[in-house]
């Protein structure tokens, strides 16, 4: 045992410096979903969290997308996720750093440098000095340097077999010209590992060690690969590449197969999941040594299938050189379709994109695909497990999407595979692979080692297949066991913390909390209505301050927004001023308004449907929800305009860019209104406008003028509105209160929206579940209730959500607002209403009730 280590000042700093924190994530269960060209920046994925790995300064530093409190360096990253989730404290989190790049439990390291040699200083000298990059280049190229001799040493040899030996592979393996070279012994202290260097264009990358029950991959960027000698000695022609995810399944492929089939064969391992930079390092090779087949020999699991399903798709036969200026290139072949693979904990999808130079050839090709999709589904003893759906279409380009459960992902591969002979078809002829170039070799057991391990044993192939699948279905009822103990704790600490939500808001500081939050609301409309967050201004009649006021009291949500900001930008001339008397009669007017503006609006110059496209792209990669939130702006503002649903699409780096159309007419008597706001929109969006970044709106400039034109006759203007013909008649002054009050039209009622959500437990297909008792209820009671929209989780929690409506002058409102309340009681139920419409519901239920009209409130 060492003994325990004080601990040093630096050493933090030396776990930011050393550690390569991507490697050290896939290490606690992340995978590597997209990635730079560089390596510079890498987005991982674990269940449903996202990290972005990037570099600051001489350390790699993340951000969880989800949680932006959740950042920092490799410190932060392992003291929040150690202890099972639980947390570390800074001493563990040094103990656990340590054994990471120690490999044993704290060890010291200052015998180490007997073995060290010292960085490359004249070949790192030649590197220009002065720029940045080129600093950071150097620094980056002296710790590989170090790290790399640190583990191999000053003799670079095969000292100790005695791991390998135990791994199976004899010494007439080890001894093959393949692998003179690439094997070496590497010591640190009183350890003896086995040391696999990779390898990149620049010659050593970085070096994984293995020994029993321990692996470690140096904290470099993963941009290498191992990769042997031709099995006939060095220099001489390859005709065969073996790609798997390891040296030892390498090595135990050779020992298994090379003298079934001698070609002369070279061997190339990713050290586990290939990045992006390792397969391209696999096509250059391809490329330099021209060999007649390429053979996948992964594991036999998820992952494996995954990763030959990427393969097929990204490697190719030797490319034709083809210079570009004083840079080295390669002649890539076309693509008409491409495929890539990801998964999370429980799935497996596919994105097919195919490239087509007309509609109804894409129309052909995804109906080739769903003929497929139906054929294998059709052939599954529990129902179809392969789903597929267009995520995008246009001209030039057709997407789909497919998903499995990843015991299913056989399937996927079924589907790459005949895209990989599609492909092969659709290449203009000189392009297509001669023969059956990529070809997939899976073990008889979980890898080649095992199978190996197998056959030393004596067993047949027969056995050895029995005894992989008695091991796989351990290992899959295993997993479920802990699937199903995850689910079951996930199950009862949601139920918990709904537990503690529901005594959170029922307690009286949660509704003095809701009421105050209600009271600020109404208060902002009404000041917003009123311009009392602003200096006051003055008016050169008392009409022109009714159409200025009354605007506001027109305008709602968005609308009110952005009218308020145009009004900003250009007030009315200086006249009269507006004391709180008019002002309050002048919001009562106002109420009225919408009821009769359209019959006196004269007819716009131009008429006819236009349409206008509102761009909203995102700001930050993977996150939704802009485009939506300014779709449902536009649609609450109030006004004639019409929105369609949102188109999408998602970018390399992972930005969603969403549009939707809004049609409009220019003979509605809103139309100055309406050009008010898309002028506005532009006009911000084009002045970098924090909350406009990202919007573009798209129309032709005919358009345009036409709406101008039209805007210009319009009855309604933002600034000069004749509200006397659109509202009642302004009650005399001299005329009785109670006269007045008869006289005054009836208030009209208002729509109102709420949103039901239902959790419970998953039901038979067929079956009726609460979701469908309360859409019922809430249909009986008078009330318009939408469709009913529902989704499975992992733990079998069905969630359904719906949209329900109705007035507030509708005769069965009593019957409404109880059934809204008794839904909100049961339990499982959301009922997503703003307090002060719940608060007008009840009160208009309640002088429904008792015969009499409802007080006049205020809308949103």
């Amino acid at each position: 045992m060492n003994a325990p280590r004080e601990n040093d000042p630096t050493e933090l700093d030396r776990f930011k410096r050393d550690i390569d924190l991507v490697d050290y994530a896939q290490r606690q269960g992340y995978t590597i979903k997209k990635e730079s060209r560089r390596g510079d920046w890498h987005h991982l994925v674990k269940d449903d969290e996202h990290v972005i790995v990037t570099r600051k300064g001489d350390h790699q530093v993340y951000l969880n997308t989800g949680d932006d409190r959740d950042a920092g360096s490799i410190i932060d990253f392992a003291k929040t996720r150690g202890g099972d989730g639980h947390g570390l404290n800074l001493g563990q989190v040094r103990q656990q750093l340590r054994e990471y790049l120690d490999g044993a439990p704290a060890p010291a390291r200052q015998y180490a440098t007997q073995y060290a040699t010292p960085p490359e200083t004249a070949r790192l000298s030649n590197l220009p000095v002065g720029d940045p990059e080129q600093a950071a280049r150097q620094a980056e190229e002296e710790r590989r340097t170090r790290l790399i001799s640190e583990v191999l040493g000053v003799k670079k040899e095969l000292t100790d077999r005695s791991y390998l030996h135990g791994r199976g592979i004899t010494d007439a393996t080890l001894d093959s010209p393949a692998f003179q070279g690439r094997i070496f012994t590497a010591q640190q202290n009183e350890h003896r590992n086995t040391a696999f260097p990779l390898y990149n264009e620049n010659g050593l990358a970085s070096v994984e060690q293995k020994n029993e029950h321990y692996k470690s991959l140096l904290p470099l960027p993963k941009n290498g690969i191992w990769v042997s000698h031709p099995t006939d000695g060095k220099d001489t022609p390859v005709e065969r590449v073996v790609v798997s995810e390891s040296a030892i399944d390498s090595l135990s492929h050779f020992q298994l197969k090379h003298g079934q089939d001698s070609k002369n064969t070279l061997y190339i391992a990713t050290s586990g999941t290939p990045t992006e930079a390792q397969v391209a390092l696999i096509q250059r090779v391809i490329d330099k040594q021209e060999p007649k087949e390429v053979v996948l020999a992964n594991d036999r699991d998820a992952g494996g299938r995954q990763f030959n399903i990427n393969y097929l798709n990204e490697l190719q036969p030797a490319r034709p050189f083809a210079p570009v200026g004083e840079q080295d290139a390669y002649k890539e072949p076309t693509r008409p379709i491409e495929w890539h693979a990801t998964s999370d904990k429980y799935h497996v999808s596919l994105k097919v994109s195919f490239h087509h130079d007309t509609p109804a050839q894409g129309d052909q090709q995804v109906q080739q695909l769903s003929e497929r999709v139906a054929k294998i589904n059709s052939t599954q003893e529990a129902g179809p497990s392969l789903a597929a759906e267009v995520t995008r279409s246009t001209d030039r380009l057709t997407v789909v999407r497919m998903s499995v459960a990843r015991a299913d992902v056989m399937q996927l591969e079924v589907v790459a595979q005949e895209l990989y002979r599609q492909r092969e078809q659709l290449r203009p002829l000189p392009e297509r692979q001669p023969g059956i170039f990529l070809r997939v070799d899976y073990p008889l057991a979980k890898d080649f080692s095992k199978e190996l391990e197998y056959t030393n044993q004596g067993l047949s192939a027969d056995q050895i297949r029995a005894a992989a699948q008695r091991e796989e279905q351990q290992r899959e009822s295993e997993r479920q066991q802990r699937l199903a103990e995850a689910q079951r704790q996930e199950k009862e600490q949601r139920e918990a913390e709904r537990q503690a939500r529901r005594e959170r808001e029922s307690s009286p500081e949660a509704q003095q909390e809701r009421a105050q939050a209600d009271q600020r609301f109404t208060q902002a409309v009404v000041g917003a209505a009123t311009e009392e967050n602003r200096p006051t201004r003055s008016y050169r009649s008392e009409q022109e301050a009714a159409e200025h006021t009354a605007q506001f009291v027109y305008a709602r949500d968005a609308g009110l927004v952005l009218l308020k900001e145009y009004i900003h930008d250009n007030p009315p001339p200086a006249g009269r001023k507006v004391d709180e008397a008019e002002r309050e009669e002048l919001l009562a007017r106002a109420r009225h308004a919408e009821a009769a503006v359209g019959v006196n609006s004269p007819t716009a110059a131009v008429t006819g449907e236009k349409t206008v496209t509102w761009k909203v792209d995102e700001l930050q990669p993977d996150t939704s929800g802009r485009a939506e939130a300014w779709k449902a702006i536009l649609d609450n503002s109030g006004y004639s305009m019409q929105t369609s649903a949102v188109r999408s699409t998602v970018d390399e780096q992972g930005i969603r860019r969403a549009e939707f159309d809004i049609t409009y007419r220019n003979d509605q008597p809103d139309i100055a209104i309406i050009h008010a706001i898309v002028t506005n929109t532009t006009a911000r969006a084009e002045a970098g406008h924090e909350k406009y970044a990202g919007v573009n709106v798209v129309e032709s400039e005919a358009d345009r003028a036409a709406r101008q034109q039209a805007a210009a006759a319009a009855a309604i203007q933002p600034h000069n509105r004749d509200r006397s013909l659109d509202v009642a008649a302004k009650p005399d002054i001299d005329t009785p209160t109670a006269e007045k009050e008869a006289a005054r039209p009836a208030a009209a009622g208002s729509e109102k929206l709420v949103v039901i959500k239902v959790d419970e437990p998953a039901v038979a297909r067929g079956e009726r579940g609460q979701a469908e008792a309360v859409q019922a209820a809430l249909t009986a009671s008078g009330a318009k209730a939408g469709e009913l929209h529902s989704a499975v989780d992992a733990a079998g929690i069905r969630h359904s959500e719906m949209k329900v409506s109705y007035r507030t002058d509708q005769p069965e409102l009593a019957q409404v607002s109880q059934a809204l309340d008794a839904v909100a009681r049961q339990s499982g139920n959301h009922v997503l209403e703003h307090g002060s419409d719940r608060a007008e519901r009840q009160e208009a239920a309640r002088h429904s009730q008792e015969g009499r009209p409802a007080p006049q409130q205020l809308e949103r």
